[in-house]
């Protein structure tokens, strides 16, 4: 992936196999050369699809807990939740927007997530950061454009606020921004309030994670000509670069006891997800590269991974043992998020 995966207003679809910019709000997938939405040829392929899917014999049991995602299909970019057994399925957001980047408050009563809804055609759409509960009621919005319009009535500010995720003890909300012309990492309240940069580079830093302590935040940068894993303390302070390879390494996610870090990398031909200590040290490939997957997320009690393969959500014991699919469909899902309690 070339410099500018950080952060990108494109809607245009990349080639099959390619990664796209981040956050390119497409139908393809902004993190992996992932399959589009399914379509079906006829209505005999579609009758043949039903009888396969009719079994009653149970699939595997990929344990508990609740995930969120994000699903493209019919036109729509919505988060969801659902168990990660495959029950209670539930639709969280209906703006008709590009609604994505869904991230659990510690207390899993809030879902913190990015949007690129407007109240009207004097905005551009641009990621904005929105809060909900997390059944998707009372939506809040937390980070706002500049008011001043030009002489045609329309807002100027096209700068955008993404990649949000709470911190452990819920008094901070580390994200993205371009409000500063490239895109770096800030951490805000709650409310959307007191705002602090934290990363001062030329280049494109997103994707920050907390520590499970909350004292360091793990992101993505371009800032050495290619896409790493850097970890700064929680005041931005002491950055340091943990993959250190000429891959693409991306989406940083830290193990439940802060020994661990999950990332999808490329290194090994395509994106496959990955663990390495949390110094950086003895990276372990996790899947198989000849099917891109990325976007981990572990269980809360550190025993499984969520991940993307292939427009699908799979559950994998941390080890890479026992992949188990968890959804499936005409849509493509991505970017699962664990339910911080189970």
């Amino acid at each position: 992936m070339q410099p500018g995966f950080l952060y990108s207003e494109a809607r245009g679809q990349g080639p099959q196999g390619k990664p796209y910019t981040l956050p390119d709000p497409s139908v393809g997938s902004y993190l992996l050369p992932m399959a589009q939405p399914r379509t079906l040829a006829s209505l005999a392929a579609f009758l043949v699809l039903l009888a396969a899917c009719g079994s009653n014999e149970p699939g595997p049991d990929p344990g508990a807990g609740r995930i969120i995602f994000t699903r493209l299909g019919n036109g729509y970019v919505d988060l969801y939740g659902m168990d990660v057994n495959g029950h209670n399925l539930q639709l969280l957001t209906t703006s008709y927007a590009f609604d994505d980047w869904g991230n659990w408050s510690s207390d899993t009563f809030k879902i913190v997530f990015q949007s690129d809804r407007i109240p009207d055609t004097t905005y551009t759409p641009r990621f904005q950061i929105y809060v909900m509960n997390s059944d998707g009621s009372s939506v809040g919005q937390l980070t706002f454009p500049d008011p001043a319009r030009d002489s045609t009535g329309h807002i100027k500010d096209t700068t955008s606020n993404f990649h949000p995720v709470w911190s452990p003890d819920g008094t901070k909300i580390a994200f993205a921004s371009s409000r500063d012309t490239n895109p770096e990492i800030y951490v805000m309240d709650p409310n959307g309030s007191n705002i602090v940069r934290l990363t001062h580079d030329g280049a494109e830093d997103g994707q920050p994670a907390w520590s499970p302590d909350g004292s360091k935040i793990a992101f993505a940068t371009n800032r050495d000509g290619n896409n790493e894993i850097y970890v700064m303390n929680a005041n931005g302070s002491g950055q340091v670069d943990l993959t250190n390879n000429a891959a693409s390494d991306l989406t940083p996610a830290w193990s439940p006891d802060g020994t661990k870090i999950a990332f999808q990398s490329d290194r090994q031909t395509d994106y496959a997800v990955w663990v390495m200590n949390a110094d950086g040290s003895n990276p372990v490939r996790l899947t198989d590269p000849s099917v891109p997957a990325g976007s981990p997320s572990w269980s809360p009690d550190g025993t499984r991974i969520a991940y993307e393969q292939d427009g699908d959500i799979w559950v994998m014991n941390v080890d890479g043992t026992r992949k188990i699919r968890i959804t499936s469909g005409f849509w493509a899902d991505r970017l699962p998020r664990w339910r911080p309690i189970l």
